[in-house]
């Protein structure tokens, strides 16, 4: 079994490389491919890039040329659902395209040709991946320096399977994390890549997750050094939750 792994940023893809033996390193599509071992499973690791088009293309090589049977998928988001905090994850449930609209020739949201609007992740991905962030959670002082921790105001920290909003726009403002709520209510978080990862894996029929660790809250108002939260913090929970499935 080969298992592909993205990473929404390139930090998280070097921290989980780290962990990688027998590395060879492939070109394809603008883009690098590691091929390895992480704890006896073979991975093809890569950066996804941002957005929905350059997203979709990197898990369609991945699945095409390089001939993976399942997908991880890991990054940041920005929380829709109020009780969610900096350094919370959210393991998804089910994902969609918040800024998909072909209204009035398909329901909006609905990929159109499909009849679906909601795509569901792999139900033993989705446990692993709870199981492997509780670790991280059960060690993180462990892991991330405590001043770090209290720099972003991590404690007391979630998991929480749920519906992730996939757009080709970051989302800034509260109004317009409002405005996709007014639409689908269960939306935990939102980011830029999932759901259209999510459709070409259903397209293939390969089982996938989505983890991404919170960055910012519903309401928009805890400013973050945002590149310090990812060297500081993010990386390291990528890190930790993606090896931490590969040992289950």
């Amino acid at each position: 079994m080969r298992i592909g792994i993205m990473g929404a940023m390139t930090e998280e893809v070097d921290s989980i490389h780290s962990h990688m033996t027998n590395v060879k390193e492939f070109e394809h599509g603008d883009r690098k491919y590691y091929i390895g071992n992480i704890n006896s499973h073979e991975v093809v690791l890569v950066f996804s890039r941002w957005g929905k088009v350059a997203s979709a293309a990197t898990v369609t090589s991945l699945i095409t040329e390089f001939k993976i049977d399942h997908l991880i998928f890991t990054g940041v988001a920005g929380a829709a659902d109020p009780s969610l905090n900096i350094g919370d994850i959210v393991v998804s449930e089910q994902l969609y395209q918040h800024d998909m609209d072909a209204r009035p020739l398909f329901k909006k949201h609905q990929i159109p040709l499909t009849k679906i609007t909601f795509f569901q992740a792999d139900p033993l991905l989705k446990e692993k991946a709870h199981r492997a962030t509780d670790g991280l959670f059960a060690s993180l002082t462990a892991k991330i320096p405590a001043e770090s921790l209290a720099r972003f105001n991590i404690r007391e920290l979630k998991c929480r399977f749920g519906t992730i909003a996939t757009g080709d726009q970051f989302i800034y403002s509260r109004e317009r994390t409002e405005a996709i709520l007014a639409d689908v209510p269960e939306t935990v978080a939102v980011e830029m890549e999932g759901g259209a990862v999510a459709q070409v894996c259903n397209d293939y029929k390969i089982p996938f997750v989505v983890i991404r660790t919170i960055s910012d809250k519903a309401d928009h108002t805890s400013e973050i050094d945002f590149p310090a939260f990812i060297n500081e913090v993010a990386r390291h929970y990528s890190e930790h939750i993606v090896t931490g499935m590969l040992r289950l």
